[in-house]
């Protein structure tokens, strides 16, 4: 990767818009004036997939989806993985271990909120004007050529490949790669052996998750199976792949018809995608396995509220507060309820 030049396309994302501003005022100063600017999570990954900006400024503590998960998204979506935008993530109180996920994951610079002026400027151009290793340059481009062995049924060859990028660089997706390899190969011990190391290196590997639950279930061995299932279907739930997610939940319960832990994942998808009565549906089976679950209360009222069943929603919310009477949330909802207002669009 050259250092860039010219001017490139910034996308800037934070919650707070005046810092947000601020940003691209410091970018001005900087001579940059190509920004897109997003004010959470959702905007921002739908800008890089639209409009592939060349450099990321991003706010850890985006809502509903956070730096760390936005970058996990951008890793695992196969219809931006060739993306390779420089990345800079900033937050306030960033503990050590988001930092070491943030590192793993591909930042190539963290900032510490607040920051002044000269910090920013500093930063910024140091990372555009970054060069990355020759090692891994040949990495990324001996990658390419093993997915494109890959995609062409040429597994023994993409193997070979794999075993070179190893020298140069042990990343997740070469390991992945790998498991795949061996799984087709019906070498299924070792696939596992690699589609663990890629999950060693990257936590948010959803789909080298999903590879090792689905030899699992080949191997018999079905509690692990269900294991690996749920964890890569809440992998994609967190970072709003609501499709992948459910496939998978499907999958768990093709596997084993009468497991219920999967049902309030369901239902959340359900909600968000406007399914509002099979939504409660997978609520009230939820119920069934977890009765003393008061998040599980609180998601059937939002989903009751949904299709204007204020009665059932109250019902709901008075049965999350008896289970957990510091759940403040419900509290607010209920309050909201029995003052007639309606939830938000």
């Amino acid at each position: 990767m050259k250092p860039i030049t010219g001017q490139p396309t910034i996308l800037l994302a934070d919650s707070n818009l005046e810092q947000l501003d601020r940003n691209a005022n410091m970018l001005q100063e900087l001579g940059y004036f190509n920004h897109l600017h997003a004010e959470n999570g959702s905007e921002a990954v739908a800008m890089i997939k639209n409009f592939h900006p060349e450099l990321l400024i991003i706010s850890q503590d985006l809502p509903d989806v956070n730096g760390l998960a936005i970058l996990g998204m951008i890793r695992q979506n196969e219809s931006i993985e060739d993306l390779r935008s420089i990345v800079i993530v900033y937050g306030e109180k960033l503990s050590d271990r988001t930092m070491t996920k943030l590192g793993r994951i591909g930042v190539d610079s963290i900032l510490h909120h607040p920051y002044d002026a000269e910090t920013f400027k500093r930063q910024v151009s140091e990372t555009l004007n970054q060069t990355m290793d020759p090692k891994l340059e040949m990495a990324e481009e001996l990658q390419t050529k093993c997915q494109e062995q890959i995609e062409s049924g040429k597994l023994e060859e993409a193997l070979v490949t794999c075993n070179e990028i190893l020298e140069v660089d042990a990343n997740a997706e070469v390991f992945y790669n790998m498991g795949y390899i061996l799984s087709m190969r019906g070498n299924f011990e070792e696939a596992l052996k690699s589609f663990r190391k890629a999950t060693l290196i990257n936590h948010q590997h959803a789909r080298a998750f999903k590879q090792m639950g689905l030899i699992y279930h080949k191997l018999g061995r079905v509690e692990d199976a269900e294991q690996c299932l749920e964890h890569a279907a809440e992998l994609h739930l967190n970072q709003n792949q609501d499709s992948e997610a459910e496939e998978i939940l499907n999958t768990v319960l093709a596997l084993r018809p009468d497991t219920t832990n999967v049902y309030n994942s369901l239902g959340i998808i359900y909600r968000r995608q406007g399914r509002f009565d099979e939504s409660i549906k997978a609520y009230e089976k939820a119920m069934l396995v977890h009765p003393e679950d008061e998040n599980i209360y609180f998601n059937l009222a939002r989903a009751n509220l949904e299709i204007d069943n204020p009665q059932a929603a109250s019902h709901a919310l008075k049965k999350a507060i008896q289970l957990n009477p510091e759940f403040v949330p419900a509290k607010d909802l209920l309050r909201a309820v029995e003052l007639g207002l309606k939830l938000k669009p």
